[in-house]
């Protein structure tokens, strides 16, 4: 009789540690480099404060883009994860994008 392995793919080690690293990447560091980002192109070299609007213009496209940039990555590294045979990965990262924002936003972190 052949012996099954239990358990084929990464370890439960390595899945934690990656699922709480994805929290803070993904809820966190990749909205506000987009934001950032968006942001910073629109008020580069040469774009004075000349009262035609631009830099609002480009302020709400990084509104829009950051947790739009979000949601695709997170749903991009759970479906990659799933396939890899990650179990936590997979749900954190299917959350992280909510979950932070969520968080933040009900008022635990300062009572």
């Amino acid at each position: 009789m052949t012996s099954i392995p239990l358990r084929v793919g990464p370890s439960r080690l390595k899945d934690v540690a990656l699922a709480l690293l994805a929290v803070p990447l993904l809820g966190v560091v990749l909205p506000f480099a987009v934001f950032y980002l968006t942001v910073c192109l629109g008020s580069g070299a040469g774009s004075g404060d000349d009262g035609d609007g631009r830099i609002w213009a480009f302020l709400g496209i990084g509104m829009i883009a950051a947790p739009v940039a979000a949601l695709v990555a997170s749903v991009v590294v759970a479906v990659r994860s799933r396939r890899s045979g990650y179990q936590f990965l997979t749900v954190t990262a299917a959350l992280s994008p909510f979950l932070v924002p969520a968080v933040l936003s009900s008022g635990i972190l300062w009572r």
